[in-house]
């Protein structure tokens, strides 16, 4: 009897955090970058307990923000590499949700620095420095030009260039006098290698490439502030990514509320399945002490 009591009690606290996990997901439905809680299911005693079973990673919904450069999204596994200069810490996410700061830093809404590689055609300050005309002609091996016309253009594009240096935070601040970034690009825009591209005239010169990381063990990432993650010993060491970044958008929560609203419903169900049990167990074992006494 007093284990049916003990069943029926341990039945009833999965079931709340079973609410607890869903609920948080439900609430988070909404918030970009944001990954679903998962969890598994221990036995315990004569009852059961849930265990935390990491997030899902599959892919979420793309969010459409048109005239927004400054917004990413992911398609595939991986991550953008911030860094918080408060702390020094490396931290990892899906959210692209970007802005330039004060100082004409690319960074996060929480003030994280988004981190890339200079690219060998824009090494600073000298990379520049023959620049002084607009056209492709003044500029022939620097500049690929996506916004061409075949029917009044025929040039070659030409790559991106090679990285320069180790991961940076990506600077691209507006010159107050002009309004153009660097004091030079009319535009920016990233293409799906993470390659960002500055207008200049008739082309456009590279910039930056994206810093993108991916890590063998994603469960044992640290999550922090929901959306950003930190490396573990158990995560393994950042890897390349292959993940293509589309600009101009934002990946949507993974998580589907209608299913997770079901499973609350469910839970809920075995809730009041665990309650009544107990009760009946308690009725049950009070009735065999009486007998006793």
């Amino acid at each position: 009897m007093f284990n049916a009591t003990s069943m029926a009690a341990n039945s009833a606290q999965t079931s709340l955090e079973m609410i607890d996990f869903l609920t948080s997901n439900i609430m988070n439905g909404e918030t970009p970058g944001y990954n679903g809680k998962r969890f598994t299911f221990k036995d315990y005693l004569f009852g059961g307990t849930i265990e935390d079973a990491g997030c899902s990673w599959k892919q979420g919904r793309q969010l459409v923000r048109v005239g927004e450069p400054t917004k990413m999204m992911l398609r595939g596994k991986g991550f953008f590499t911030t860094y918080n200069p408060q702390t020094k810490e490396t931290l990892y996410t899906r959210l692209g949700d970007f802005h330039f700061d004060k100082n004409g830093n690319l960074a996060s809404t929480e003030g994280f620095m988004v981190l890339g590689t200079p690219l060998v055609s824009n090494v600073q300050p000298n990379g520049n420095h023959s620049y002084n005309k607009l056209g492709p002609k003044n500029e022939p091996l620097a500049f690929a030009d996506p916004f061409n016309n075949p029917a009044n253009r025929d040039f070659p594009e030409v790559g991106a260039g090679g990285e320069a240096g180790k991961p940076q935070p990506i600077n691209l601040a507006i010159d107050p006098s002009n309004g153009l970034y660097l004091g030079k690009y009319e535009k920016i825009r990233v293409d799906k290698s993470g390659v960002i591209w500055g207008k200049y005239g008739d082309s456009e010169v590279s910039l930056y490439k994206v810093t993108l990381r991916n890590f063998q063990n994603l469960n044992g990432l640290k999550n922090f502030r929901d959306t950003y993650w930190k490396e573990t010993s158990e995560s393994g060491r950042p890897l390349p990514c292959s993940a293509q970044v589309f600009n101009e958008a934002l990946e949507k929560s993974n998580v589907w509320a209608k299913v997770e609203v079901d499973y609350v419903i469910e839970a809920q169900r075995q809730y009041a399945a665990a309650i009544n049990a107990h009760k009946v167990a308690d009725r049950l074992l009070q009735q065999a002490v009486e007998l006793v006494g």
